[in-house]
């Protein structure tokens, strides 16, 4: 169905666990690095985007229109925000809310992830959290606002570049898909959890990730399995 999957990481040490497993090729385009595998004859490159939403939507483009990516999958951390989260859930996005967005004319940007994808995999693995994700070129790092972007958003969690990359995917007729790992939940500093935490974490989320575009690369069609 895909012949060509997208793999966003915001760092290189988020993508790291991921690229120690398989074969990978390396190219160099303009300075940056993409790694290209094959997964059951489907072609996977994967990159880091560096923090933030201008150059995670830059790099989203970059991968769509050099690799012609048919699919576009985000991964790593992120913060927890629903008070059942805890360090190491796996969260799949349902919706990416982009809540630092201001504007007195237009409202904060909301946009759907595949949905048909998310039921697919829903229904595949059946561990993970599933809901909508805040997404800003800030930390929620503060108990206010997290319980703020909960109850106004229900978002389970909170990162930084997930909303820039769906919103660009789908604006570009592809569907996009984000996968997070919870490495803190606010109950210590944020920095402090996070370097505590994410060397647990992001190992779970690459293996998550690897079984996740194995499925992907060997589904035939979206109804089907979201059917079965």
């Amino acid at each position: 169905m895909f012949k060509t999957i997208a793999l966003i990481a915001a760092l290189r040490h988020e993508l790291q666990p991921l690229l120690a497993v398989g074969n990978w090729h390396l190219e160099k385009i303009a300075g940056r690095h993409f790694y290209r595998r094959d997964y059951s004859g489907k072609e996977v490159v994967v990159t880091t985007s560096g923090l933030g939403k201008v150059m995670a939507a830059a790099t989203t483009q970059m991968l769509i229109d050099r690799f012609s990516a048919e699919l576009v999958l985000n991964f790593g951390s992120c913060g927890g925000l629903a008070p059942d989260l805890a360090v190491g859930d796996l969260v799949l996005a349902s919706r990416v809310i982009e809540y630092d967005f201001s504007s007195e004319h237009k409202p904060v940007p909301i946009t759907d992830c595949d949905p048909l994808l998310v039921s697919a995999l829903q229904r595949e693995f059946s561990a993970l959290r599933c809901g909508p994700l805040a997404s800003a070129d800030r930390n929620a790092d503060t108990a206010a606002v997290r319980e703020e972007l909960h109850a106004r958003y229900l978002a389970l969690a909170a990162d930084w570049e997930g909303a820039s990359i769906v919103r660009v995917a789908r604006r570009m007729g592809i569907p996009a898909l984000v996968l997070r790992g919870v490495t803190d939940i606010g109950e210590t500093a944020l920095v402090a959890e996070y370097e505590r935490n994410y060397r647990m974490v992001l190992p779970l989320v690459a293996a998550e990730v690897e079984k996740m575009v194995f499925f992907l690369a060997r589904l035939k069609s979206v109804e089907s399995a979201v059917k079965n």
